[in-house]
């Protein structure tokens, strides 16, 4: 019985594991001679209740019964005498027949099961002779199909007949198929709703056996040469009424569809019908179900067919729905994911990259003349169209690059549009397509060719984005420009982008000598003014300097200056940060000729001190002015020229000095001017709030998003309106004169002039923010990486002060996130072994951190904590290399001592006269020395320090723990001594304790257990784990007695050890009649609550006896094991 339910799961796999076991069972059946009988019988049962089966409700279970009773026929094993596949098909015939009282829902299944049961068994005998089969199963299918009129059991009969014509071949088909169906195929597109003519059907066949189906038969039937799909408007209005009437059967339209659509490629009508098909399942959208149609016939269409026609059909489509293919393009862009459906965006995802894949081993031709044409359709959204281009140059040869470059240059330099935005996007895009040319495989700048193209590509850019022609184009680029061309300034700007992500490859290949030719040669086109016009400022300025420095500026380039550097990397550096000066000069001529002069000053005085080994007479060494320059590079908006400041700075980083690397810690640090302006009105901590609080609410308003209705504009504008606002209360608007509409004008003008100054301050915001992140990521390369150490140690306390003075909005939160991070990865960094600090400095740095530890800040306890056990292993580290070990530990232990004290010290109202005081001391140092001297250690940080340190904590502890004696101190600051003990008093430490410490810690002990407040669970917690390790020290944790399990008598341990290393479980007493001296066996004493009442075991019975009986033995056990007292006085909840 399990196969018969296996058979009808569900799932698949399941499935066929019932149908596996059931043949299983039969042949070890048949195995045993002696079961002859029982075998016969046994089949029988089986093939009757698998055809009784077919007529099940269920779908899955008549597919698994077809399924099993084709592949019983299918079997040749002589010994189970199993039915041939005629004889099966003559026994489905007789059980399954529809009688007059059988109800249609019943002879619905019936009609399926029998039809389930023919594909079945001519599926298992496709290979054989199906002539017999056909005789006896396609006349019963014609005779179900008239008796059926649902659209859909005909629909299924008709598919059954196509299998059963692939099946049969086309000389079988047409001896014994095509006979009997040719009253169901149409002669016309007119054909009635009665069900008795199938198109689909029909165009199925002809797509199957197109011979059968030839110009002779449909001149004989349809009287035309080919089945016609849309030659007139009568015909192309008939086949759409041919597909309305499937729309309530969306499969079937699927299926229909196909088939046309595979007809049409076939007879070379596709430009005819493709239309007509667009126009019918794009009606109403892409997001419907029709649409979906649409879209998966579009796949089918673009992938890669085995014939040539693919090309030309991809052509037809892509001509004949330019509209079709914009809406795709709008669906797929930013905007249009947000509004359609996910199922539409996939398939039209799998749409194009089935299109690129077709095109992919297609000729550069083929490939260059269908992405132009689908380009043409894009309009403005060129997302997709990327992985296109991606599969189109994925196999260039390098003589196909130059074709490929000269034909997206031609696409470029053509207007294809009047709308000027449009061409614009447009542009940039085959911009984007020509940049990344430069990532082709093929592509390598090593190759003279490939660098010789790259140089033209790059020199075209540079003369496109800075000079007008004059309808003269260089001889060497008349082969890719032809004429002149009109160029936007948006798209200038763009190129100019461009121009940047070429010189950043070249870069990224230590290169740079294609990126100065192009420079020399942007010189001369600078002089000739007849052909070329520049369109950039200071022009004089710019030929007067050039004129002046040129000679020796690529003297220093290309001469021994900058050869004679001992280092290949720094001297690229060099040459790629000239090559930017002087594509700077285009852009900012006046910032770009101080790089220069300061470049070559630079590379001077690097020389001076790198080969010659003097010592230069500037205040700044080379190497401050060569990361000066770097900084203010990487403030340019161009991401590009950001990553190259990157990658060049990495290339120098061996030479960063100390000077060099506190320049960039000043980059980042964010000055809060409120605070200067709010310094007299903090006398209180209240003051410190409010002042905090209002300029985190500037901060706030200042970085909101611009699209959010402002409401400071509002109030502006309605308090310049006054009266003439029109309020929703009042009844009459307030009618205005021109004189009063003037005198408003200049207080509204007045509004907006403060909003645009408020989005002006937003974007520099940003600016400077993104300017330190780039800056914060060179400095965090310097303190994970570097192996000077005196490099980490001046880097920590600027990245403090940066993270406590940032402004505690939500825009500076990744910046603090940031900047925690790399102060954490401190913890974790080893100690290196050059460029150590002195002790002094360590010191220091370790009182700053010690000041801070009680301070309102951004820093975390656990960070501070986390960057203070590393600068104290780095003093223990610099103290012992000097021979001032001693005085490092007595300093570190008396400031961590110092600030615990001051931790437990109860909180005393501050005097404001004490801080006035204060603040009127103009000295820095003593202002300082009062702060570190008043600095609070918080606990979790002498937890680290005892964690990391553990050989200080004796003393540390000692002085916590008589600290806490004293009567000042409250219950929870004894709670957290307790808690900072016990972490301390691993099992390393509870060795050799400290006498004093232990006999202070009992003190402790004792006065927290008599203090009434420690009655919490918590402090009792602590107290009863702090007990037993103390125990544990003392020796005095001995157990002399253990508790019996059942009897809950004392046994000595003497006698129970024996019996615990025998079982598990020992009970303890050995007098076999003792039993519990308090066990409960009453249970009619105990208290049950039985929805919300309160009853006994006996007033339950009476309510409900089973209901009793079943917790009768749960009771007894319950009374038994809690004990007579504890039984009596709990209640058990039966809810």
């Amino acid at each position: 019985m399990d196969v018969y339910w296996e058979l009808s799961d569900f799932d698949i796999h399941t499935r066929q594991q019932g149908m596996e076991k059931l043949l299983k069972s039969l042949k070890t059946l048949s195995s045993d001679d002696n079961n002859e009988k029982s075998v016969s019988s046994q089949i029988d049962y089986t093939i009757s209740r698998l055809i009784k089966g077919l007529v099940s409700n269920r779908k899955c279970a008549r597919i698994g019964y077809a399924a099993t009773l084709g592949t019983l026929a299918s079997l040749t094993d002589h010994q189970l005498k199993i039915p041939s596949a005629d004889e099966l098909i003559s026994l489905v015939q007789n059980k399954l027949t529809t009688k007059k009282e059988t109800g249609v829902e019943d002879a619905k299944n019936v009609r399926i099961g029998r039809v389930l049961s023919y594909i079945a068994l001519a599926y298992t005998q496709k290979d054989n002779d199906l002539s017999i089969l056909l005789q006896k199963i396609i006349p019963d299918l014609l005779l179900i199909r008239t008796q059926e009129t649902r659209r859909r059991l005909r629909a299924f009969i008709d598919a059954s007949i196509i299998q059963l014509a692939k099946w049969s071949g086309r000389k079988l088909f047409k001896k014994e198929i095509l006979p009997h169906i040719q009253k169901l195929l149409p002669t016309n597109w007119q054909m009635g709703d009665d069900g008795t003519k199938s198109l689909l059907l029909f165009v199925s066949l002809v797509n199957l056996y197109p011979k059968i189906f030839n110009q002779e038969y449909f001149q004989s039937h349809w009287n035309n040469n080919m089945l016609p799909l849309g030659k007139t408007n009568d015909e192309q209005m008939i086949i759409k009424k041919s597909l309305q009437s499937f729309d309530n059967e969306l499969h079937l339209l699927e299926q229909l569809c196909h088939e046309l659509l595979v007809y049409a490629i076939r007879s070379q009508q596709l430009t005819l019908f493709w239309p007509i098909l667009v126009d019918e399942l794009s009606n109403i959208g892409l997001d419907s179900n029709k649409g979906h149609i649409l879209l998966d016939l579009i796949t089918f269409c673009f992938q890669e067919q085995e014939n040539s026609n693919s090309i030309d059909t991809i052509e037809i489509i892509l001509d004949s729905s330019e509209t079709l293919f914009r809406e795709i393009f709008d669906l797929l862009s930013s905007s249009g994911r947000k509004m359609h459906q996910q199922a539409s965006i996939v398939l039209s995802k799998d749409a194009f990259e089935k299109f690129a894949h077709t095109i992919a081993n297609r000729p550069l031709e083929e490939r260059l003349r269908l992405f132009e044409k689908l380009l043409n359709c894009a309009n403005k959204n060129y997302t997709c169209l990327h992985s296109v281009a991606n599969f189109i140059t994925e196999k260039l040869t390098i003589d196909e690059l130059l074709v490929y470059i000269k034909y997206i240059i031609r696409l470029f330099c053509a207007t294809s549009t009047d709308d000027e935005s449009a061409l614009d996007r447009r542009r940039h895009f085959l911009l984007e397509l020509l940049s990344n040319i430069c990532h082709c495989s093929s592509f390598n700048l090593k190759d003279n060719t490939c660098g010789i193209l790259f140089e033209n590509i790059l020199a075209i850019c540079v003369l496109l984005a800075n000079f007008k022609l004059h309808n003269h184009i260089p001889k060497q680029y008349r082969e890719f420009l032809h004429e002149n061309i009109e160029i936007s300034d948006v798209t200038r700007e763009h190129i100019e982008d461009i121009i940047y992500k070429f010189l950043m490859y070249e870069f990224h290949e230590n290169q740079y000598e294609h990126s100065f030719n192009v420079f020399q040669k942007s010189i001369n086109w600078l002089q000739s003014t007849k052909h070329f016009s520049p369109l950039f400022k200071n022009i004089e300025e710019i030929k007067l300097y050039l004129n002046e420095q040129s000679k020796e500026l690529f003297q220093i380039i290309q001469g021994n200056m900058i050869q004679s550097l001992p280092d290949e990397k720094l001297r690229l550096a060099f040459q790629q940060v000239f090559i930017l000066s002087f594509y700077d000069l285009f852009v900012d001529f006046n910032r770009a000729k101080q790089y220069l002069d300061d470049l070559m000053t630079c590379v001077k005085n690097a020389r001076t001190q790198l080969v010659l080994k003097k010592k230069t007479k500037e205040e700044s060494s080379w190497i401050e002015v060569f990361i000066d320059i770097l900084l203010s590079m990487d403030t340019k908006k161009q991401h590009d020229i950001r990553s190259i400041i990157k990658k060049i700075y990495h290339q120098i980083a061996p030479y960063v000095n100390e000077n060099a690397l506190k320049l960039m810690l000043q980059t980042i640090t964010v000055e809060n001017e409120s605070d200067d302006e709010d310094n007299d009105d903090d006398e209180d901590e209240d003051d410190d709030d409010e002042s905090d609080e209002d300029q985190s609410d500037i901060e706030e308003e200042e970085l909101m998003e611009n699209d959010d209705v402002n409401e400071d504009l509002r109030q502006a504008v309605e308090k310049a309106l006054g009266d003439a606002v029109a309020k929703e209360d009042q009844e009459n608007d307030v009618d205005m004169d021109d004189e009063a509409m003037l005198r408003l004008d200049p207080l509204i003008a007045e509004a907006f002039r403060s909003q645009i100054k408020r989005s002006s301050n937003i974007k520099i915001i940003n600016e400077k923010l993104h300017h330190q992140f780039r800056v914060l990521d060179l400095i965090e390369s310097v303190i994970k990486k570097d192996e000077r150490m005196r490099f980490v140690l001046i880097s920590i306390r600027p990245l403090i002060e940066t993270l406590t003075s940032l402004p505690n909005t939500s825009a500076y939160k990744t910046m603090i996130e940031r900047i925690d991070s790399i102060l954490c990865h401190l913890s974790n960094r080893k100690i290196g072994h050059l460029d150590m600090p002195t002790t002094d400095e360590c010191i220091e740095l370790f009182r700053y951190l010690t000041s801070l530890a009680g301070s309102r800040t951004k820093l975390t306890t656990e960070t501070l904590s986390k960057v203070s056990m590393f600068v104290i292993k780095l003093c223990l580290h610099v103290g012992k290399l000097e021979d001032r070990l001693a005085g490092v530990e007595e300093t570190i232990l008396t400031m961590y001592e110092g600030g615990f004290l001051r931790f437990l010290q109860p909180n005393l109202s501050k005097e404001k006269s004490e801080k006035k005081k204060n603040k009127q001391k103009d000295d820095d140092e003593d202002v300082d020395e009062s702060m570190i001297h008043q600095a609070v250690v918080h606990p979790s940080i002498i937890k680290d320090f005892l964690l990391r340190f553990p050989e200080y904590g004796t003393r540390l502890m000692l002085l916590m723990v008589q600290t806490a004696l004293k009567e000042t101190i409250n219950w929870k600051k004894r709670n957290i001594v307790c808690g900072t003990l016990n972490n301390f008093l691993n099992r390393k430490q509870s060795d050799h304790m400290d006498e004093k410490l232990l006999k202070a810690t009992i003190d402790l002990l004792v006065t927290m257990c008599n203090d009434p407040k420690s009655a919490k669970m918590g402090s009792l917690h602590v107290i009863t784990v702090l007990t037993q390790k103390l125990l544990l020290i003392r020796g005095q944790y001995k157990p002399s007695f253990l508790l019996c399990p059942e009897t809950y008598t004392w046994h000595r341990i003497e006698k129970c050890i024996p019996l615990l290393n025998t079982h598990r479980y020992a009970r303890f007493e050995s007098d076999p009649t003792k039993v519990d001296d308090n066990e409960e066996t009453n249970i009619e004493q105990l208290k049950l609550r039985v929805n919300g009442r309160l009853i006994t075991p006996l007033q339950l019975q009476a309510l409900n006896e089973n209901y009793f009986y079943y917790f009768l033995e749960i009771l007894t056990t319950f009374a038994k094991f809690a004990g007579r007292i504890c039984a009596n006085r709990m209640i058990i909840d039966l809810n």
